[in-house]
């Protein structure tokens, strides 16, 4: 039997208003009819078992769950979720909130109603899911989107708030093959016996009311877009153990632990970040959640629209916090008394040991504990005896970057070990890591790169697929080429993980002294030429933009077309001086950075140019993710500026060839940086007191990719 978790009640945990109820339906379907040829899952039950403590330590008491497990709850079949959704609506009273979590394998059939754009329902398969007749097109027992919505509506009507969860998939790529560790929440239709038209434009949204005719409103989080796999991780992999976990429900529940006060919004943007943290393995990273409703800035279940400070809760010597929170063996924490401390009122320091998905053990260390992955610090002392909550000060910094092995575009299969393109793939990988500049594997259970091979052309990205369409930095396989793009991407993924160790670390309780704003400018679809029109892409920006969108903010993992423009800008918060750098990491890997030094609170400065943005660039195609990360430190008296431009460049002609002695110094400051962030004093020639990060991506689509999602026809 798996383990159920066990959180105990030490989690920070705030009493809701009397005056309103929350109501809690959790669904986890693991099990499934063995004759049809479903695949069973095993982390839904789980998911629903985590959910349920979080939900319990925030004071929510109507709680019903429906799982396959062994713990007296009713079965999800099809009639018992359809029959919790009405009891909802039944009971739920004006003011009350509603949270629902479906976890399970999701699918498309044929639309039955005509309302959907590309002809396709998402569904949601229950337990008693069955296979269809043939040419029935319709999978028996499964609930339909539309149903959802449905029922969501009603139990709106009586002017309660819902909030929607689905951790499942409602449509996906077949080419995304799961790793060791890792399982595909998509059911191919075609198991199931029903035969349906691939779609790429289609989202998965369920249909709802959101017009404002119902009183209660309506918010929904989904846990992948329609051309990705939602995946659930076994988060005890590494140390023998099967704890299995949706990745999305994992990282939501993370933060509804603990995070108090925060919107929908933040919240949202809080996981989105999670999910692209280096401790998740590199297939589960390779989908992206979805928000629809009208409650995306409410408060999470009430409280202030603020974000706080991250604690766990401490119990002698073990910590309620674990793999499903980003935080493995040796990850360094600062103990404190009570969770409204101050951020610098630690009272000792601990490195976790003995890991499992959502606890750990704490051993205690100095303060001067720098973690490494080869070597814990030694350990020092005792558990200070009234340490009651943990809050996170570093994660030991692995700087292997791992590639994926090479997949076939057509078949999504792997590439066979002794294939011509794995052997140069593996020998260029070889020459790089001759350098020791950097470190390079190749790894399908766990990588930072994604592989892909077109019959011509190795593909490498975060995710190197947009549909079925190759995206990121493309190079044939020779070994000048693929020696290149090795070493640009090595120097990239360095970097951006440098970065990501310490993004986040302003607070309530350590706010930023710099206030960011980027906005996004999106051009119109109409306004762009088509593929194969040979228009230039300075001419075809310049006249698209003339009928660009008013500026919105970056939401924080937006879609972004050919010429839509992006923007920052730097106002300082208080009257001081602070140094700023833009860090951007584009499609191909190239790192460009900017810089600006802020001398007071009077005025915005911009951070750079603005960003025009291309998938058909004068210099080539170039479509994928893409990250940005600021930095912002205090300025010192008589101290060199952290001026990172011209040092950590890796794309152009002469780089890495200028200021020399000052580019080393200033990776040995982020590398050093990233291990204790918390660190005061001087790095490398560079004073500085304090630090703040933050990060946006993106992703730039193909143009077809972008044409198909505004219904725009490439013919």
């Amino acid at each position: 039997m798996k383990i159920i978790v066990a959180m105990i009640a030490t989690i920070l945990a705030f009493t809701l208003p009397a005056q309103a109820e929350t109501r809690a339906l959790l669904v986890g379907v693991s099990a499934y009819d063995e004759s049809i040829g479903l695949a069973n899952l095993r982390g839904p039950e789980n998911d629903v078992a985590l959910l349920s403590q979080v939900l319990k330590n925030r004071g929510v008491q109507d709680i019903t769950t429906l799982t396959n497990g062994e713990t007296g709850d009713a079965i999800p079949t099809r009639a018992a979720i359809l029959a919790a959704f009405a009891d909802l609506a039944a009971t739920a009273q004006n003011g009350d909130f509603v949270y629902i979590h479906l976890s399970g394998h999701g699918t498309r059939q044929a639309d039955q109603n005509g309302d959907e754009s590309d002809g396709l329902d998402e569904v949601f398969l229950p337990t008693d899911t069955a296979r269809a007749e043939p040419g029935a097109g319709v999978i028996p027992n499964a609930i339909v989107d539309d149903e959802i919505g449905r029922a969501v509506d009603a139990i709106r009507a009586s002017g309660a708030d819902v909030w929607l969860v689905m951790d499942s998939c409602h449509s996906g790529s077949g080419l995304r093959a799961g790793s060791i560790g890792t399982a595909s929440r998509f059911v191919d239709p075609a198991q199931l016996g029903v035969d349906v038209r691939a779609s790429e434009q289609a989202e998965a949204q369920i249909s709802v009311d959101q017009t404002g005719d119902q009183p209660g409103g309506f918010l929904a989080f989904y846990s992948a877009r329609s051309t990705e796999v939602a995946r659930e991780i076994n988060f005890a992999q590494s140390t023998g153990g099967d704890e299995w976990y949706g990745l999305f429900t994992a990282k939501l529940a993370t933060r509804l632990q603990g995070s108090e006060g925060i919107s929908f919004r933040q919240l949202f943007q809080a996981v989105l970040s999670d999910m692209n943290d280096d401790s998740v393995p590199g297939a589960a990273r390779l989908q992206t959640p979805l928000w629809e409703g009208t409650l995306i800035d409410a408060a999470v279940f009430g409280g202030a629209e603020t974000i706080g400070l991250r604690r766990f809760g401490v119990n002698a010597d073990e910590i309620l916090a674990g793999l499903v929170h980003g935080m493995g063996e040796g990850t360094l924490v600062g103990l404190v008394a009570d969770a409204a401390d101050d951020a610098d009122a630690v009272i000792g320091y601990a490195q976790l040991e003995d890991v499992s998905a959502t606890r750990a053990f704490l051993r205690p260390v100095a303060a001067t504990c720098v973690p490494t992955l080869a070597t814990p610090c030694a350990a020092e002392g005792r558990i200070p005896q009234d340490a009651r909550f943990a809050q996170l000060i570093a994660r030991p910094v692995d700087q292997t970057v791992r590639i994926a092995l090479p997949r076939d575009v057509a078949s999504g299969a792997p590439l066979p070990a002794d294939d011509p393109t794995v052997t140069a793939l593996q020998s260029a990988l070889a020459a790089v890591n001759r350098s020791d500049t950097v470190q390079l594997e190749l790894s399908d259970a766990d990588f930072d790169v994604e592989t892909i091979w077109d019959g011509t052309t190795l593909w490498f990205g975060r995710a190197a697929l947009e549909g079925r369409t190759p995206i990121g930095l493309s190079a044939t396989p020779q070994p000048v080429a693929l020696e290149g793009a090795l070493t640009r991407i090595a120097k990239a993924e360095t970097l951006a993980r440098l970065l990501a160790a310490v993004t986040g670390t302003g607070s309530l309780l350590n706010e930023s002294p710099v206030d960011l704003t980027a906005n996004l400018r999106a051009v119109s679809t109409d306004d762009l030429a088509a593929p194969d029109e040979g228009v230039s892409p300075a001419r075809e920006c310049r006249r698209a933009q003339g009928g660009a969108s008013a500026p919105v903010a970056l939401s924080g993992n937006d879609e972004i077309k050919q010429c839509d423009q992006i923007s920052l800008t730097a106002q300082g918060a208080v009257a001081s001086e602070f140094d700023v750098n833009r860090i951007h990491i584009d499609a191909q890997y190239c790192v460009h950075a900017d810089y600006v030094r802020i001398v007071d609170a009077r005025q915005a400065n911009r951070l750079g140019a603005d960003m025009t943005m291309c998938s058909d660039c004068p210099s080539g195609y170039s479509a994928g993710d893409e990250r940005l990360f600021v930095i912002i430190t205090e300025a010192q008296e008589n101290a060199e500026a952290l001026n990172l431009q011209g040092l950590i460049e890796n794309c152009g002609t002469g780089t890495g060839n200028t200021r020399s002695f000052a580019a080393t110094q200033a990776n040995n400051f982020l590398s050093r940086l990233a291990k204790r962030p918390d660190t005061r004093g001087s790095f490398g020639g560079y004073g500085i007191t304090n630090i703040w990060v933050e990060r946006f991506n993106w992703r730039v689509l193909p143009k077809p990719a972008a044409f198909a999602r505004a219904g725009r026809s490439l013919n």
